[in-house]
């Protein structure tokens, strides 16, 4: 008899259990490279690791900022298509983009819209984006405006209290942005002790909510990832282009991230322009249409006349020297950054490279979440 009514607990567990929604959890760590797997300090990543998935790496797009990325990993295309080329820009018909929280920039839909659209609630604690309805849709449950005194701890709870809310207002798509190792990257490199110290503090951090969804045994219905959105690279030496343009005689609006910049000007000094950066050392200048297609960066209202592009250890700046900085082309090394995920939806394996514009189709995969036809990334395989 008594082994009966164990085998009648059990099932109803396992019922109660089933009947539970999936939910995915996404972590964006700001600036956290990939090798931070060569850490064997780092128990929360290495858990994830051992039970669930390490991409070898996460490829970011070009240029490999934190605007544009988080918009690829939250819509699943590049940004010629999203229209968010740096955390700012020029638009000849807009005008100054410049780290803005209007959503109306952004030109794909992100995966928390596509989610409410299709009756699955979706909570956002900060996320490129999120801060205002896009075509007057938004997430269920999100905090705005952006504060970065705000931190880890205070999302970590708040994140709790999403998971633990009644069925029918839970939500099921949880995103939410982590300090990550940036600052400290740029203030004092990528391979300074603080450097160190901040990604001891994040995986502390990462454990804790682990520990926390432990407790409240729902592994069997969450999915938990956490991702960057670039790596970080020490520089050396700092291009000053406004200074370049005085040289040359040129006069052209500059808008210019740490690795690609933008010149716009009049047609007939295209040319020239094009001939005095190209004999410039560390530079390379393309005009508009002869941009590989491999950059992602041709957009119609938002790119240069000129687009010119520089490799580490070089960076445009025309004021403040940082230590360390990201922005550079995808196939660098330094600028890759992670992806892990452990959960109901994973099966432990090893996977290769990963991009960025694939982590939105993965997560649509999981929560039944319909993709436009024109997404660029792929959903990846992350079960048996």
């Amino acid at each position: 008899m008594m082994r009966i009514l164990i085998l009648v607990c059990c099932l109803l567990v396992s019922v109660a259990e089933a009947e539970e929604e999936p939910i995915v959890i996404i972590i964006s760590m700001d600036g956290v490279p990939h090798k931070i797997s060569d850490n064997p300090k780092l128990n929360a990543f290495k858990r994830m690791e051992r039970y669930g998935i390490k991409a070898d790496h996460l490829i970011p797009v070009y240029q490999s900022t934190t605007y544009p990325a988080h918009v690829s990993l939250a819509t699943g295309v590049y940004p010629d298509r999203h229209g968010i080329l740096h955390n700012s820009f020029w638009d000849v018909k807009r005008g100054l983009f410049n780290y803005s929280d209007d959503a109306s920039w952004i030109e794909a839909p992100p995966i928390w819209v596509l989610a409410e659209q299709q009756g699955i609630k979706s909570a956002v604690f900060f996320w490129v984006g999120s801060e205002t309805d896009w075509h007057s849709i938004g997430a269920s449950y999100r905090k705005a405006p952006f504060d970065p005194n705000i931190k880890e701890e205070q999302k970590i709870e708040q994140i709790l209290k999403w998971i633990d809310m009644d069925k029918v207002n839970r939500p099921r798509l949880i995103m939410s942005y982590w300090d990550g190792t940036d600052s400290v990257g740029h203030l004092y490199g990528p391979d300074s002790q603080r450097n160190s110290e901040q990604i001891l503090r994040q995986n502390k951090l990462l454990q804790d909510l682990i520990i926390a969804i432990d407790q409240r045994k729902a592994w069997g219905h969450i999915t938990l990832m956490v991702v960057s959105d670039h790596g970080m690279t020490e520089v050396t030496n700092y291009i000053n282009l406004e200074q370049l343009l005085k040289i040359s005689g040129i006069k052209a609006r500059i808008s210019a991230g740490p690795a690609v910049a933008h010149l716009f000007l009049e047609a007939d000094e295209i040319d020239q322009a094009k001939d005095f950066f190209n004999k410039q050392e560390h530079l390379r200048a393309y005009k508009k249409n002869d941009l590989p297609v491999s950059f992602h960066l041709n957009h119609p209202t938002r790119t240069g006349d000129l687009v010119i592009t520089t490799e580490a250890p070089n960076m445009f700046s025309s004021f403040g020297q940082p230590k360390g900085m990201h922005g550079y082309r995808p196939e660098t090394s330094n600028m890759w950054g992670i992806f892990y995920a452990l959960g109901a939806a994973v099966a432990p394996k090893k996977i290769g490279p990963i991009h960025q514009v694939d982590v939105a189709p993965t997560i649509a995969n999981i929560l039944g979440i319909e993709m436009p036809d024109d997404i660029q990334g792929k959903a990846i395989i992350l079960g048996k």
